[in-house]
């Protein structure tokens, strides 16, 4: 993580993305997952799960992705198809790709457990939905 590190890394108002881009012949999940100050920006929409979490566990989240060599960078990743994850922050937006291989569903089922149990049920859609496709 070379990108904002600091600041993406240590605010405790956030916002995490996690995106599809592709085809939409059957529909992928989404999530979206926020610290409580960012709370009223949760839209209830299908196929999206939402969840408010703890700076901790943004923490561990963007820890995962250290320990997993995932950069985050300035560029989107519209362009790519597969998941991708979005990071803002006051001012400032991360992007990870996350790709749609069986590798991504090891890194969700790793950013899974940075979560609290409640908290992981958008994460575990995607995961499942993914499980269900042959990658």
């Amino acid at each position: 993580m070379d990108f904002h590190h600091d600041h993406l890394k240590n605010s405790p108002d956030f916002s995490v993305r996690i995106v599809w881009n592709g085809h939409e012949d059957k529909p992928f999940y989404r999530a979206h997952l926020v610290s409580a100050s960012r709370r009223h920006r949760l839209e209830d929409q299908p196929f999206w799960g939402n969840a408010v979490i703890s700076s901790g566990e943004y923490g561990h989240l963007l820890a995962t992705l250290e320990r997993l060599r995932l950069k985050i960078d300035e560029g989107s990743h519209e362009d790519k198809f597969g998941y991708s994850m979005e990071i803002r922050t006051n001012g400032q937006t991360g992007y990870c790709y996350l790709g749609l291989t069986e590798e991504t569903v090891a890194t969700l089922t790793l950013m899974l457990a940075a979560l609290a149990p409640k908290n992981r049920p958008p994460l575990q859609g995607i995961i499942d939905r993914l499980q269900g496709i042959k990658l």
